[in-house]
């Protein structure tokens, strides 16, 4: 090991999650799928997933997804002195792709049973992910990124737009492809686009399927902002570093805007369960139209996922 790089020391709580370094930084390894870096210096937590197979939220990120939350909350909260954290920042390991949604294997599996049961609960988990991120786990003053440096469809664009802002790549494609095979976006996303935009455009977004582009989805006041393609984590870090001196008024901004735009868990829970009965209500037709965009994902995501790495590119950043 480079002697110049301080050993980490085990966090007093999660030893087995957790690592703390001299520095102040930290790293949550929460799973093979999920792992967090905590830098101290910008006070901001870098969320990388990477998913296994199909860059899709399966069953087993979702969980994980929850439950780093609850981490994030368990080990900032309290300690804003010896933790400072101002931002969070939601981004995929996997290169070219944010994430393309649901888990439409998973789905075909359990419509094919009737298993009303587990789709309840994919749909539960998936809205408490996209609904702590939307209240910023809990955490005052903190404010959630969403770095688009690859597509985001379906539930991957749900999540995105959960955030306070919404960087995307130029090269970035994003859209609810769901109503090609007769479905609809049920974890979120019409009541999160519905905060940022008029209902035309999001019943437009939501019932054409289509897949927009970044400088469109800026165009239409979806997303934040847009920037050149391999530039999407210096923007955020310009983007600290800019807002800065205004910090505190940005955050109370964001809390503000939830008051005057407020979503609430049991509409989401309402919406869920209309999207639970519209799947096990699916014809054979609309099966075979999920199944052939299934197949899509396999053919494309089949080979060997190419991960990018997280650390270089954030010491990178940090020397910006």
């Amino acid at each position: 090991m480079n002697s110049s790089i301080p050993l980490p020391n085990r966090a007093n709580i999660h030893d087995d999650e957790i690592v703390e370094r001299a520095d102040g930084s930290a790293s949550f390894q929460i799973s093979d799928q999920l792992e967090c870096t905590y830098q101290r210096t910008d006070a901001a937590l870098w969320t990388r997933w990477t998913p296994s197979g199909i860059p899709s939220f399966n069953s087993a990120l979702l969980h994980d997804l929850e439950r780093g939350s609850q981490l994030i909350e368990g080990y900032f909260l309290g300690h804003e002195g010896k933790r400072p954290l101002n931002y969070i920042v939601l981004r995929s390991g996997v290169r070219g792709v944010f994430n393309v949604g649901g888990d439409l294997g998973y789905f075909q599996r359990l419509i094919a049973n009737q298993d009303r049961a587990r789709l309840t609960e994919y749909a539960r988990t998936a809205l408490n992910v996209v609904y702590r991120n939307y209240l910023s786990h809990n955490l005052a003053g903190v404010t959630t990124v969403s770095l688009l440096e690859g597509d985001a469809l379906g539930g991957g664009f749900e999540c995105a737009l959960s955030c306070d802002i919404v960087i995307a790549e130029k090269h970035v494609k994003a859209g609810f492809p769901e109503v090609l095979f007769n479905m609809f976006p049920g974890m979120g996303g019409m009541s999160f686009l519905a905060r940022r935009v008029n209902r035309k455009i999001a019943e437009d977004i939501v019932r054409t399927g289509r897949q927009y582009t970044a400088v469109e989805l800026l165009d239409l006041g979806i997303i934040d902002d847009v920037v050149d393609t391999g530039e999407g984590a210096f923007a955020v870090k310009d983007l600290m570093k800019k807002r800065e001196r205004q910090r505190g008024a940005h955050a109370a901004m964001n809390r503000v805007d939830r008051i005057i735009r407020p979503i609430v868990l049991q509409e989401l829970h309402e919406v869920a369960r209309l999207w639970v009965d519209c799947a096990l209500g699916m014809s054979p037709q609309s099966l075979e139209w999920m199944q052939r965009l299934h197949q899509r994902q396999l053919t494309i995501f089949g080979r060997r996922i190419e991960v990018a790495p997280l650390t270089a590119d954030i010491s990178k950043t940090s020397a910006a």
